[in-house]
């Protein structure tokens, strides 16, 4: 059994509190310490997982919340009303990353660490269509990461990665027909934090590649499927994670400066979605894995692997501020915020926590579980 060590503040220590107190109907545990003003902690729900999970997706209709059983190659189906695992489909042929539920097919479709991509029934949870990426099911270095999806045209957009060489793509997936139908290459190694605009004509790629101490966004014209512009993250290289905020022609970049998950601090970029012009930069958690941007309240949550979820303000269209940041858990660098609840998820993995006095054996075991939070005004 694999268990990550992990030294936290005094701070998380509280998550040891909701086991001892006891547990409510259906298997909850109770809600642990909140921040006040940025999100409220409601729930606890345990989750069958070990070592990292990744991207969420939901259906509302029926309540459920879908998880990437990243490390496990699994996909864990949370009953919300119920607040329980009802299914985990194990066995996947690779680690699953980025989901997309579509209500019209009630599918979910989710790139796999084998270089597919797959359809999973919503009502089965079984995996049902598998489309093989560019170099096929297995490829050599070729590794799916992060994706958008355009549900009015039916594809699937997954950004390819390839290790230590600089031949990643974007494959596009034609979901209604289930095959490969086309493959953008980006000329870099790390096509990672993508977005979609809501038209589909425009898609955005933050480049984790560093060139001469700069990454790039490169802007793909989505019907010529070409690279359009390529513009400079100034202030905020390696960018893992990217939003859009359309109304005010914003595009939100979130950087792991020094590369994977641990190094702190992490950026969040804002950037003009129309000119590439940086609009400004602030230090934010690190290992940035989420970003969410909601329309309503001009807030963005910014979830990273080192224990917190980062709350910005959108104050106007050229000024943000961090409103403070919420402590989740040790490599909890996934989550979803759900603006229909408006609730934020975010999905711990199982971690060790440091107690006092601090020896070595002062520790606690927290198990896999997945938090709710409630936004508060």
């Amino acid at each position: 059994m694999k268990i990550y060590g992990v030294t936290l503040l005094t701070l998380l220590t509280v998550f040891a509190v909701s086991r001892a107190v006891g547990q409510e109907k259906n298997n909850k545990q109770l809600p642990m310490v909140h921040m006040a003003g940025l999100l409220r902690l409601v729930e606890t729900i345990p989750l069958p997982t070990e070592g990292y999970m990744d991207h969420l997706t939901e259906d509302l209709k029926n309540n459920h919340l879908f998880i990437s059983g990243e490390n496990n190659k699994s996909f864990v189906v949370v009953d919300l009303h119920e607040g329980k695992v009802i299914h985990e489909t194990k066995g996947l042929g690779g680690n699953p990353r980025k989901p997309f539920f579509d209500p019209k097919t009630n599918e979910i479709w989710v790139d796999l660490g084998d270089n597919t991509v797959v359809s999973i029934d919503a009502t089965t949870f079984e995996v049902t269509k598998t489309v093989e990426l560019t170099g096929g099911k297995g490829a050599v270095k070729r590794t799916p990461d992060n994706a958008a999806y355009d549900p009015v045209r039916g594809l699937y957009y997954a950004g390819v990665g390839t290790s230590g060489a600089m031949e990643g793509s974007i494959d596009i997936v034609d979901t209604k027909a289930a095959k490969l139908v086309g493959s953008i290459k980006m000329n870099g190694g790390d096509p990672a934090g993508i977005a979609l605009d809501p038209t589909g004509k425009r898609l955005y790629v933050g480049m984790g590649d560093i060139v001469d101490g700069e990454s790039i966004c490169k802007v793909i014209d989505t019907d010529k499927r070409e690279v359009i512009a390529e513009w400079a993250i100034t202030g905020g290289p390696q960018p893992h994670v990217a939003v859009l905020d359309t109304p005010h022609h914003r595009l939100f970049f979130g950087s792991r400066l020094r590369g994977g998950h641990q190094g702190e601090p992490g950026k969040l970029v804002v950037m003009n979605s129309d000119t590439g012009k940086v609009v400004q930069v602030l230090d934010s958690v690190g290992g940035a894995d989420e970003l969410f941007f909601d329309a309503p309240t001009g807030r963005i949550y910014f979830s990273g692997s080192t224990g917190s979820i980062a709350v910005f303000k959108e104050k106007d269209a050229d000024h943000y501020e961090l409103l403070g940041k919420v402590p989740t858990g040790a490599l909890a660098k996934s989550g979803k915020w759900v603006p229909e609840l408006k609730r934020y998820y975010a999905a711990v993995p199982k971690h060790i926590v440091q107690t006092p006095p601090y020896g070595a054996n002062d520790y606690i075991t927290e198990e896999a579980h997945l938090m709710v939070f409630d936004f508060m005004p």
